[in-house]
C-alpha cells in the first residue's frame, strides 16, 4: 500500500469513524482487528503480514486481546490523522476509567511493507504494545517500555511543498507506479498544477483507480475501474501470494545502496568543511592583530602584540618567523577570513541536499522489500531508462576534463567549443584563469573549495594546460594566469578566442601522458 492511497483511506475512515466507540481489539497472528461503533458496527482487519499490508473492512473479527489491548475497549476516537503522505496514521482515543478519571491513548499503524507494525502507545509517548519488532529505521527504538518516534522521512518535497522538485518520484508517498501515472498528468497540466490536482483528488474524491493490473491508483486515470473503499480490500490482496522477484530487489538495492553510502561520504566531508569555515572569525582575530601590530615588527623574532578586545587590551605573544611578510599575510588571512564566511550557506545547502539525496536513496532500498512482484518490474524498468540514459552521457565526452584536489578543482577545456563553454558558462569571476602564452593551448580554470590558492595548485593547473598546447613537446612554456574576471570576449569572434588583462606568468613543464592519466585529465579519443 503506497503512501498516497494509505493517507486517502485515512481521509474516509476520519470522516467515517471520528466519535465512534471503540468497542474492540484483537490480535491473530500479524493482523490486528477492530471493531467501532457509530450507528451501527463497523469492522476493520488491518494485516501487517505478510506483505504487502492492507487495511480494509471485514464482517467479523477474531483472535484474543492481551491484557494492555483490552483495557482500552470502549474508548471513544477524538481524532484520526497521519504522518503527512508517508505510511503512518493515528487514532486518539480517550478511555474514561471507573474512577472518572479520562485516560488519552493513541493506536499508530504503520503499513511499512515489510516492516508493516502496529502500537499503541501512551500519552506521553511511551509504547505500551507492539505487534513485532518490525522497523524500516534501524536506529528506532520500538521496545514496550521506550518512546515511540516517527520512522525518518526519506522525501524532501511532498504534495503540499513541491517547489524545488523536479518529477514526481521525488515526492513524498509517491512511488514508481504511482509517479508513472501522475506523468501521464503533466500532457495537460503544470507540474504544480498536477500536484494540486493530486491533493485534490485525495482530499475530496472517495473513488480509487484499478488499472489494468490490478494496481490500485487513489487518483483519476483513464481508462480504469473506480470503486469505492468497502470494495477495495480484494484488489490489495490480490497479489499477496505472489514471490517477489529476488533478482531485482538486489539489483535495486545494490544500486541505491552505493548511492546512499557515497552521499554519506560527501555529507561527512561537507561537514568537515562546514565545521572549518564556520571558524572564519578565528582567522579574522589573527589578521586583526597582524594589522594593528605591525608598526613594532622590524625583523624575525617574538613580539607581544596588543588585542583589542570588549574587556580592554589583551596582549599575546608573536612569533615572527625569518622572510616572513606580515602585511602580505594579514591580507591573505582578511581575504580567506571573507571567502570562509561567504562559503557557509553554500555549504549548508549542498550538505543538506547531500542528506536528502542520501535518505532517498535509503527509501529506494526499503521500496525493494515492500514493492509487490509487478511494483517491482516497473522500478526495474525505471533503473534501466536512466542507466541507458547515463550510459548515453557517459559516452559522450564531458564538456571538459577535471581533476578533483585537496580543497580545489581544475578544469580544462577539450576544444575550442569546450573552452568557451568552460570559461564563460561555466566559469566563476573569483576563479584563476589559465592560458599558454601566445600559443594555441587549452584554456584553464582553477576553482577553490576551501583551499588557499598555492604556486603548487597554480603550477599543477599551468603544467596541464601546457600539456594541451600546440608544443607539448618542448620542456618549458610560459603560461599567463588571472582572475577570470579579468579574461573577455570580443565581438564577433569564434570561440575560444579571449583578451585578458592583469595577469602573471609562470614557466610551466608538460606533463607525460602517464601523469596526466594519474590525474584523470587524459584525453579520450
Amino acid at each position: 500500500m503506497d503512501g498516497l492511497t494509505f493517507y486517502k483511506l485515512i481521509n474516509i475512515l476520519k470522516k467515517q469513524l471520528i466519535n465512534s466507540k471503540l468497542n474492540t481489539i484483537t490480535i491473530n497472528n500479524d493482523s490486528v482487528f477492530f471493531s467501532f461503533y457509530t450507528n451501527q458496527s463497523v469492522n476493520f482487519e488491518y494485516r501487517a503480514a505478510p506483505a504487502p499490508p492492507v487495511l480494509k473492512p471485514v464482517n467479523n473479527i477474531i483472535g484474543e486481546s492481551p491484557g494492555i489491548i483490552s483495557s482500552i475497549h470502549g474508548a471513544k476516537v477524538t481524532d484520526i490523522s497521519s504522518f503527512s503522505f508517508e505510511r503512518a496514521c493515528f487514532f486518539d482515543i480517550k478511555k474514561r476509567k471507573p474512577s472518572g478519571k479520562v485516560l488519552s491513548y493513541r493506536l499508530i499503524l504503520e503499513p511499512a511493507g515489510n516492516y508493516a507494525n502496529f502500537f499503541l502507545i501512551a500519552d506521553d509517548g511511551t509504547i505500551l504494545y507492539s505487534l513485532s519488532s518490525r522497523t524500516i529505521d534501524a536506529n528506532r527504538n520500538i521496545g514496550i517500555g521506550g518512546k515511540y518516534s516517527l520512522p525518518k522521512a526519506n522525501k524532501k518535497y511532498s504534495l503540499l511543498h513541491f517547489d524545488g522538485a523536479k518529477s514526481f518520484n521525488e515526492l513524498s508517498g509517491f512511488y514508481p507506479v504511482t509517479a508513472k501515472y501522475a506523468d501521464i498528468m503533466l500532457q495537460k497540466y503544470s507540474f504544480g498544477e498536477a500536484c494540486l490536482k493530486i491533493l485534490d483528488d485525495l482530499n475530496n474524491n472517495e473513488y480509487f483507480y484499478i488499472d489494468s493490473k490490478g494496481k490500485v491508483i487513489p487518483f483519476y486515470i483513464d481508462d480504469a475501474v473506480a470503486v469505492t473503499y468497502d470494495k477495495l480490500g480484494d484488489y490489495f490482496c490480490v497479489k499477496e501470494n505472489k514471490v517477489v522477484t529476488k533478482d531485482i530487489s538486489r539489483k535495486i538495492k545494490k544500486l541505491y545502496s552505493s548511492k546512499r553510502d557515497k552521499y554519506i561520504e560527501l555529507a561527512s566531508k561537507l561537514e568537515l568543511e562546514l565545521n572549518a569555515a564556520k571558524k572564519y572569525n578565528d582567522i579574522l582575530d589573527e589578521a586583526q592583530l597582524i594589522k594593528n601590530n605591525l608598526y613594532k615588527v622590524n625583523g624575525p623574532g617574538k613580539y607581544i602584540f596588543e588585542k583589542y578586545t570588549q574587556d580592554g587590551v589583551k596582549e599575546i605573544e608573536y612569533n615572527v618567523e625569518y622572510g616572513d611578510n606580515l602585511q602580505e599575510k594579514s591580507d591573505k588571512l582578511f581575504k580567506k577570513s571573507n571567502r570562509l564566511k561567504k562559503s557557509i550557506p553554500l555549504i549548508e545547502e549542498r550538505l543538506q541536499d547531500a542528506m536528502q539525496l542520501a535518505l532517498f536513496s535509503e527509501e529506494q532500498i526499503y521500496y525493494a522489500d515492500t514493492l509487490s512482484e509487478d511494483e517491482l518490474s516497473e522500478f526495474e524498468k525505471i533503473i534501466d531508462e536512466e542507466t541507458k540514459v547515463k550510459k548515453h552521457k557517459k559516452e559522450q565526452l564531458k564538456p571538459f576534463l577535471e581533476y578533483h584536489g585537496d580543497g580545489y578543482i581544475v578544469y580544462v577545456g577539450r576544444n575550442s567549443a569546450s573552452n568557451h563553454e568552460l570559461v564563460f558558462k561555466f566559469a566563476q569571476s573569483d576563479d584563476i584563469w589559465l592560458h599558454a602564452r601566445n600559443i594555441p593551448s587549452a584554456h584553464g580554470i582553477i576553482r577553490l573549495q576551501g583551499a588557499e590558492i598555492s604556486d603548487d595548485i597554480i603550477m599543477l593547473a599551468a603544467n596541464v594546460v601546457a600539456s594541451y598546447s600546440k608544443y607539448n613537446t618542448e620542456k618549458n612554456i610560459d603560461v599567463d594566469y588571472t582572475y577570470k574576471k579579468y579574461v573577455t570576449k570580443p565581438k564577433n569572434t569564434p570561440p575560444g578566442f579571449v583578451i585578458y588583462k592583469r595577469f602573471k606568468t609562470v614557466n610551466a613543464t608538460p606533463l607525460s601522458q602517464e601523469q596526466l592519466e594519474k590525474y584523470g585529465l587524459l584525453k579520450r579519443k
